[in-house]
């Protein structure tokens, strides 16, 4: 049974609903403005054709597949369709669960029009003509797609998933890619290049940066896959912590579970499993509105990439003691992570915004599949203006847990002082023992 759904609105746009997801998409086509509302989509593929020239674009990124079109289709918002965000829910931390993503976070990663407008536009920066290119973290091929369209030679694409890895290899041969995209499947660290390359692309990064061991995987790549004056992407990243009034996003913690962990009872069970002493031990998945902010911004982290890695910023294993002066009194209930990435010269990545709601998702600043990071904790502490929060951010490695592993531990342990007083403390980790 075919599904599909093409609706015209107003502005001269069509609304594709199909397999699961919403495009909106302009209503004329940019080769000789065929209406694209008569046009056929193959819900397979993800692919609408025109039905004037027989030009066909993929409906994630409005790219021309075939047929006579040489410019995009203009893509407003692409989406899955009954998946909504409310300011402060809370889901588990997909950083955590990455060798277990599937089609449908993928499908969230491409439905992503922050990160998909902001790669976008710097990968059709960052590649010249004839460059060799590898996508480390490749996943379904979009942005070695992006590269090779922008007149790559070859780009090599590394994933730990096969399955996801065979998609992108179907879908860039589909493109007329075939022979210049190269799959290697595996970890980076235990794979070899037939030779250096002109670029390095990356996504794997978490809404703290390093939740997906991007640091370790990025310095080994550029140490070993780049040549001398090639470029990374991202060239640089930023992140930041912020003490926050996230009190209904404390609430669902302490009342219930994240909105994808199943019942109280299943979410319990997961505690138990991490060896978690409480919800709190834990980091989530949560967009955070700028108004529950107790204070300003601090930064946490700074990666050069592109620069030399070879400085103590770049240790996987760290601690960075930060002090906020609160801003206005609330009910300091834990910290908001987020980065913001200099993906090239010119394109920027912040994925802090909040405008969850807002009604032109074509304008939204809010990322869909990071989100920011909530690190709660146990006791919510009441703060007044010009207290001061205290905390000392940690990542190290377990001792079980080997140097390039995805099995970092987060603490962030700390307390609030009122004038000379310290009126509470608080020490969270993702897992038990010893620093």
């Amino acid at each position: 049974m075919n599904d599909t759904v093409l609706e015209e609105l107003p502005g001269d746009r069509v609304r594709v609903r199909v397999a699961g997801r919403e495009f909106v998409i302009d209503g004329a086509c940019p080769h000789r403005l065929g209406r694209m509302v008569h046009g056929y989509v193959n819900p397979r593929t993800l692919r609408i054709t025109c039905p004037l020239h027989r030009s066909s674009f993929d409906l994630t990124t409005g790219c021309p597949v075939t047929g006579p079109a040489e410019k995009s289709l203009t893509v407003h918002h692409a989406g899955v369709l009954g998946q909504t965000y409310e300011p402060e829910q809370v889901w588990l931390p997909a950083s955590e669960r990455l060798l277990d993503w599937d089609d449908g976070f993928h499908d969230l990663m491409l439905g992503d029009r922050l990160r998909m407008a902001a790669y976008h536009a710097a990968i059709t920066e960052a590649v010249r003509p004839g460059a060799t290119v590898l996508d480390l973290g490749t996943g379904t091929g979009i942005l070695a797609q992006w590269a090779l369209e922008a007149g790559a030679a070859r780009v090599y694409g590394i994933d730990l998933n096969e399955k996801i890895l065979d998609t992108a290899a179907e879908r860039l041969a589909a493109a007329g890619f075939a022979d210049r995209f190269h799959p290697l499947p595996g970890l980076s660290f235990g794979l070899d290049l037939p030779e250096r390359v002109d670029l390095v692309i990356s996504e794997i990064m978490g809404n703290l940066v390093d939740n997906e061991n991007c640091v370790a995987i990025l310095d080994d790549a550029r140490r070993r896959f780049l040549r001398p004056g090639g470029t990374m992407l991202p060239r640089a990243v930023e992140s930041y912590l912020v003490p926050v009034a996230a009190e209904r996003a404390h609430a669902q913690l302490r009342n219930g579970a994240p909105q994808d962990a199943g019942s109280r009872g299943d979410f319990t069970e997961l505690l138990r499993r991490r060896r978690a002493r409480d919800p709190y031990d834990l980091y989530y998945d949560t967009i955070i509105p700028a108004s529950a902010r107790l204070a300003a911004p601090r930064l946490l982290r700074r990666y050069d990439f592109q620069g030399d890695v070879s400085g103590a910023g770049h240790a996987t294993a760290y601690t960075v003691r930060l002090a906020c002066t609160v801003q206005r009194d609330g009910l300091f209930t834990g910290f908001q992570g987020y980065f913001v990435a200099d993906l090239s010269d010119t394109v920027a990545l912040d994925i802090s915004g909040d405008d969850v709601g807002a009604d032109d998702p074509a304008a939204r600043t809010t990322s869909d599949s990071w989100k920011h990071a909530y690190l709660p904790i146990a006791e919510p502490v009441p703060v007044r203006r010009g207290d001061r929060i205290t905390v000392a951010f940690s990542r190290y490695l377990p001792a079980d847990e080997a140097e390039g592993s995805f099995g970092q531990v987060y603490r962030w342990r700390g307390g609030v002082v009122s004038g000379d007083v310290t009126v509470a403390q608080f020490d969270q980790r993702t897992r038990p023992g010893p620093t």
